[in-house]
Formats: C-alpha cells, sequence, structure tokens
C-alpha cells in the first residue's frame, strides 16, 4: 500500500505550472479581503474551482496530464469521481490514462436503467482511489467511502490537486476511514505563497500592518497547528514570534512560509561569542524577517556583530534585556541588581553596539521610553484583564503598556485559544488600545 507521507505529487516547478494553467483557465479566484464564501458557510481568500474548465479543453487535457502521474503511480485499477466535484476532468483522466473510471452519485436513482449510487463497473477487491479537486475538512468524501465500502473495494486513497488542511484527518477518523490518506498535488498554503511572491495578492494591507502593535506568539506549537490560525490573522497585519518552530522547521525552510501571512518575529535569542551569532544572523539575509532577538547581555560586540551581518536588510535587532519571567528576587540572585536597574545597564550596552530596539517588561517601559525615545521598544507577558498569567511574572495589560511607551505587544495563548482569533485581536486594538481597526 501506498504510504502518504504529506508529500505532494507536484514539485515546487511542477506547482507553480498548474498554478499559472488553473490562472489562465480561470479555475482560481482570489481576495485579499478573504471574502470568498465556502460551501460549509465560512469565508476564504482563495478559491479552487476545477468544475469551470467545462469551457477550458485546454486545460482539461492538460489538467488531466497532471493526474496521470499520482494514479499510475497508485497502480489503481479503476478510479472514482464523485458527482459536482471533477466530472468534465474525470472522462479526460480515464482517455489519458485508459484507467476505468466509476461515478459515485449523491443519492441513488430509482426507476432508471442504471439505478443505485453506483455508475460504472466495480469488481469486489479492486484497488481504487477517489479523485477531486479540492479537499476541506473531508465530510463531503465520507459518503463515497461509505459506498466504496459496501462495495466492498479497496480503497488506496484520495488524490487532489490542492488540500486546504482542514481538518480531514480528524474528520475521516471520527468516521471510522482513519486508514484513508490524501495525495494532494500541492498544499493551499503554496498556492498563497505563489500569489503572494508573484503580487497578485497581498499579504495585508500595509496601514493596517502599520497600525496593529500586536505581536502573537506562536510558541510550542506545530506547521498544522499554526497554519489555519495565521491565515485568518494574515488580514489583522500582526507580526509573527516564531522561537521552538524555528529551530524544528529551520530558517530557510520556516522564514518564506511565515513571511506569507505576516512580518516575522525571529525571536532566537541570540546568545554567544560574536562569531556564532554573526553566522546565525548571515542564515537569516536569504529571507530577511522584521526582526531577530539577541540577548544584550552577550556584550556589544556581540550585538554588533549581528547588526553587520543584517547591514543592507530592514531586519531590525532587538535585544532583550531581562527576561519577563524573571522577578525581582530571581533577577538580584542572576544580575546582583533589581530589575530596572540590570535593564538600563543592558540597554546602554546594546545602545552604544547599534541595537535598533529592545524587549522589556511593561514595568520598565515608561522609564525606557524616556531613556531611548528613538528605539523599538517591545513588551512581552501582555494580557488583558483577568487573563491567566501563566509562566510570566512581570505581567500588565495591553492598554498600560502600550500609554507607557511600548511600540509591540507580545500576546499568544489569549489569542490563539480564543474561539475567533481575528475578532479578539480586533477587540484588543479597538476596545483596550482606541486604534481604529
Amino acid at each position: 500500500m501506498f504510504s502518504f507521507d504529506g508529500s505532494c505529487w507536484l514539485c515546487p516547478g511542477e506547482q507553480e505550472e498548474a498554478i499559472t494553467l488553473m490562472l489562465e483557465g480561470s479555475l482560481l479566484k482570489w481576495d485579499n479581503k478573504r471574502n470568498l464564501p465556502l460551501k460549509s458557510g465560512g469565508k476564504t481568500d482563495i478559491y479552487v474551482n476545477l468544475r469551470m474548465m467545462r469551457g477550458k479543453p485546454s486545460a482539461m487535457k492538460e489538467l488531466a496530464r497532471l493526474y496521470e502521474n499520482p494514479l499510475r503511480r497508485l497502480r489503481v485499477k479503476r478510479f472514482v469521481e464523485v458527482p459536482e466535484a471533477v466530472s468534465p476532468l474525470a472522462d479526460a483522466i480515464s482517455v489519458a490514462t485508459n484507467i476505468p473510471m466509476v461515478t459515485i452519485r449523491e443519492e441513488a436513482k430509482e426507476g432508471r436503467v442504471v439505478s443505485g449510487q453506483l455508475v460504472g463497473d466495480l469488481n469486489p477487491g479492486d484497488l481504487v482511489a477517489i479523485i477531486d479537486d479540492v479537499i476541506t475538512d473531508g465530510a463531503s468524501k465520507i459518503p463515497a467511502l461509505t459506498t466504496l465500502r459496501s462495495a466492498p473495494a479497496n480503497v488506496a486513497g484520495m488524490v487532489v490537486m490542492v488540500d486546504r488542511q482542514q481538518g480531514w484527518k480528524k474528520k475521516l477518523a471520527a468516521a471510522g476511514f482513519g486508514n484513508v490518506g490524501v495525495w494532494p498535488a500541492m498544499y493551499l498554503h503554496d498556492v498563497r505563497k505563489f500569489l503572494v511572491k508573484n503580487s497578485l495578492m497581498q499579504r495585508c494591507d500595509p496601514a493596517r500592518e502599520e497600525r496593529n502593535p500586536i505581536i502573537v506568539a506562536l510558541d510550542g506549537k506545530n506547521w498544522e497547528e499554526i497554519l489555519p490560525l495565521i491565515d485568518q490573522l494574515r488580514t489583522t497585519g500582526c507580526v509573527l514570534k516564531v522561537n521552538d518552530l524555528l529551530v524544528d522547521q529551520g530558517i530557510a525552510h520556516l522564514l518564506p512560509d511565515l513571511l506569507v501571512y505576516g512580518r516575522v518575529m525571529a525571536d532566537l535569542k541570540g546568545h554567544d561569542i560574536p562569531n556564532t551569532v554573526g553566522n546565525i544572523c548571515r542564515r537569516l539575509r536569504a529571507c530577511p524577517p522584521w526582526a531577530v532577538t539577541v540577548h544584550a547581555s552577550g556584550g556589544g560586540e556581540m550585538i554588533k556583530a549581528a547588526k553587520k551581518e543584517l547591514e543592507g536588510t530592514a531586519t531590525k535587532v532587538l535585544a532583550v534585556t531581562v527576561l519577563t519571567s524573571i522577578d525581582e528576587k530571581t533577577c538580584e540572585e542572576v544580575y546582583h541588581r533589581k530589575p530596572i536597574e540590570e535593564v538600563q545597564a543592558l540597554a546602554t550596552i546594546a545602545k552604544e553596539a547599534g541595537a535598533d530596539g529592545f524587549v522589556c517588561s511593561s514595568l520598565e517601559v515608561e522609564a525606557m521610553r524616556g531613556w531611548h525615545p528613538d528605539k523599538i521598544l517591545v513588551v512581552p507577558g501582555v494580557r488583558s484583564p483577568g487573563a491567566e498569567k501563566g509562566d510570566q511574572e512581570r505581567v500588565d495589560t495591553p492598554k498600560n503598556a502600550y500609554v507607557q511607551g511600548a511600540n509591540h505587544l507580545v500576546m499568544g495563548r489569549q489569542i490563539l485559544s480564543a474561539p475567533d482569533p481575528v475578532a479578539e485581536v480586533q477587540r484588543v486594538i479597538k476596545d483596550e488600545l482606541g486604534i481604529e481597526v
């Protein structure tokens, strides 16, 4: 049995050709404001509809040629099409591959010469694959899978052009089809990345990015977990902060993907000899983030090395002062100073080394704004009134931190765990900070 490991049946170059083909055939729509309606009732920024190829025979021929590859590799005896999905394409695929096709109707047609739900020959035990243009949560495929199970047929998996990554694994598993995999030509992210890279779609309204002071911390989550969140948050203009995910995925892989959805704060907290930190920052040049963090306690020469390696890019070097998880007692144990004294000392070192800004708690931000009026001040540990403090010690509300001089506020769990993350961002910005969104 074929192993579905998350890889696509088109390589990146082929994906770009397929997207171009869909664009030329008007089979792909997009909307910067994310207002395209879905059948499920939600909204999206990208809508793929291969059914519109009925009047595009050249596009149909080329797309059929693309589908030929995965079907032959799966070695199926039949392939199955679900009505109202890709019927015109299914005919072209069958002709191109010489693989017989079977149609599964949504409802049985009684009183016909060909009655029931199955149209076409299906032998018990046949290895089959379901084809479609897009898969979302997988709910629309469950009736077809149920019919195939009763046939009985052996389902190799589903072959789709675009996987929207909207929970089909969980939905199919709950319906008893957890062993059925999906093999996509590409993910919706790949389409979005192409459109943004080619300036066909904006990442976000630049004015909205400029007005939005919120940095969303994407800590402790994998790519599949954060993708549906940043998909929604893209239109808000939030900065996306990554740390452990950057370590897991790698700079060269993750940064180009994340920058599709917003400005990125590479929270690497560099703290090593100058040469090592410089080497790390050099890796960022291929796809420069909005900002990178280094520890001010690493010293002026280390900060200068970071700045030198990022010369000519727009990436800001932000110096971390005293972590918000460190209380006054711990600060005196480690630094032999009170937090405000240590923050001032570290900020002085970082400023002289050319740092673009500082990361400090809200308890020091007012003083920091007075000492460094022209620097970017980022405040972590920000919570709305009543929200849990979590593992932070020196915390404050968005309003207090903002009015005392913070340029950016780091918020994580409060936004990511909200029923509607976009609505929560907009509520904080408008209701607590008084900023028009």
